[in-house]
């Protein structure tokens, strides 16, 4: 019976995973597309996409924070190993670390989440636009605000698991092929 939620957790987190594959396949590919044909249009034919400028800044916002929680998730970020001679070998000190980098990462993160969030506020009580196409800004800046969410649950998912000592901060560096200097 304990066995089912954590197959529930399990497939819920693969779908999760998936969706937000899709969509950043999709949006690079929509980024990949426009680009090209902008500038074969500005070249080629000497009139280039209106707007291609302001839908490739949104393209982005949403690239860069859909894939925020998916290397968050994975450990895939770059790694800066200044302190880890100091914790030696003992296991106790390194799932401390582990964890206390989480929780950090998870406080930085969540404030930019917050900021995102009272921006794209913002963004809608005065009805902020983009300056050619007049799209509103306030859906992407909500966008980057809940992926920021989901990568501080992430991080705080990270540094209990790293607390409860099933995993250690060095063995999760190396799981997703992270970078290290």
């Amino acid at each position: 019976m304990a066995a089912a939620p954590d197959t529930a957790t399990s497939r819920a987190s693969t779908v999760f995973e998936t969706l937000l594959k899709v969509v950043l396949t999709v949006t690079l590919l929509g980024i990949l597309v426009l680009t090209f044909f902008d500038v074969v249009g500005r070249y080629v034919f000497n009139a280039p996409i209106p707007g291609a400028f302001e839908i490739q800044q949104y393209g982005m916002g949403i690239l860069i924070f859909a894939g925020l929680p998916l290397i968050t998730f994975d450990r895939g970020h770059i790694t800066v190993s200044l302190i880890d001679g100091f914790f030696g070998r003992n296991a106790m000190l390194k799932r401390v670390q582990g964890a206390v980098l989480n929780l950090i990462s998870a406080a930085i993160v969540a404030l930019l989440t917050y900021c995102l969030w009272d921006q794209a506020e913002k963004a809608m009580q005065w009805g902020v636009t983009s300056a050619f196409l007049e799209l509103p800004q306030y859906p992407v800046m909500f966008f980057m605000a809940l992926m920021g969410a989901v990568t501080c649950a992430v991080l705080l998912l990270q540094a209990a698991t790293v607390i409860r000592g099933r995993q250690t901060e060095e063995q999760g560096s190396h799981a997703g092929g992270g970078w290290e200097l």
